[in-house]
C-alpha cells in the first residue's frame, strides 16, 4: 500500500528542486555562462559524504582580489545560507528581507577586506543578475583553534543582462572584484598599453578630453604627459 507523503516530505522534495535547478534556461544564459567560465575558471573544493568543505582546495582557479569594502562573509563551512551582498549602481548592500529569509549569521561572520583574495567556487547566472559565490585565498585560524576559510555570495545586479556580453558583465565585476593586477594599477593609479577604458577611467578618473580617431580613443589628462 502506498503511504501518503507527508507535508513535510513534500516541502523537501519542493525545495530541493527549487534549488537545484540552475539559472540557464535559454541558450543566451548558457553563453553567458560559458564567457564568464573562461574569464573565472572556477575553483573546487573537497566533498565530505554529503558536505561541502570548503577549507580543502582540491583544484584551485582563478584568484581575484576585493575591490571594495561591504562584501558580507561567513565562515565557509557554516550550515547557514550567507546572506547576499548585492552590488548595483556602484554600491554594495546586503539583502534584506524575504532574500534575507533564508540566511544567517555565525558570531564568527565579517566582510572582506579591500586587496583580499578569494576563489570563485560558483557561477549563477540569473534573468537579471550574475552571483558569484567567493571563498577566500588565506585560510583564518579562530579564537576556539578552528581553522576555516570565508565565503560570501556576491549579487551583481544587471539590467537588461540579456543584452548584454561577458566581456560586458566582466567590466561590472571589475569594479568589486578584479584580477589583482587590475587592482594593483587602479590603486597605485598605474595604467598600461592595452588596458580596459573602464578600467583606466578607474584609476585616473574621468579624462579632461577623449579624442575620437576612428576605432581609436585617446584620453587626455593635463596632469600627464
Amino acid at each position: 500500500m502506498l503511504r501518503k507523503p507527508s507535508l513535510r516530505s513534500l516541502t523537501i522534495t519542493i525545495a530541493a528542486a527549487a534549488f537545484a535547478v540552475p539559472a540557464l534556461a535559454s541558450p543566451e544564459s548558457k553563453a553567458m555562462y560559458q564567457g564568464l567560465l573562461a574569464d573565472y575558471p572556477l575553483t573546487q573544493v573537497g566533498q565530505v559524504m554529503f558536505d561541502t568543505d570548503y577549507t580543502r582546495i582540491t583544484k584551485p582557479g582563478a584568484i581575484l582580489a576585493v575591490r571594495l569594502p561591504g562584501i558580507y562573509a561567513d565562515v565557509a563551512n557554516t550550515k547557514n545560507a550567507i546572506v547576499n551582498t548585492n552590488y548595483a549602481d556602484g554600491q554594495l548592500t546586503q539583502a534584506t528581507g524575504f532574500a534575507a529569509a533564508f540566511g544567517g549569521t555565525t558570531a564568527h561572520s565579517r566582510t572582506l577586506n579591500p586587496n583580499e583574495k578569494v576563489y570563485v567556487t560558483q557561477i549563477f547566472v540569473k534573468k537579471n543578475a550574475v552571483q558569484l559565490e567567493l571563498l577566500t585565498v588565506d585560510v583564518a585560524t579562530l579564537g576556539d583553534g578552528i581553522s576555516t576559510r570565508y565565503r560570501a555570495e556576491l549579487n551583481i545586479k544587471l539590467p537588461g543582462l540579456d543584452t548584454m556580453t561577458p566581456d560586458d558583465v566582466k567590466k561590472t565585476i571589475d569594479a568589486v572584484v578584479a584580477d589583482p593586477a587590475v587592482a594593483s594599477a587602479v590603486v597605485s593609479k598605474t595604467v598600461k598599453l592595452g588596458m580596459n577604458p573602464d578600467v583606466v577611467k578607474q584609476s585616473l578618473g574621468n579624462p579632461d578630453k577623449i579624442v575620437e580617431l576612428g576605432p581609436k580613443q585617446i584620453f587626455v589628462y593635463k596632469d600627464i604627459k
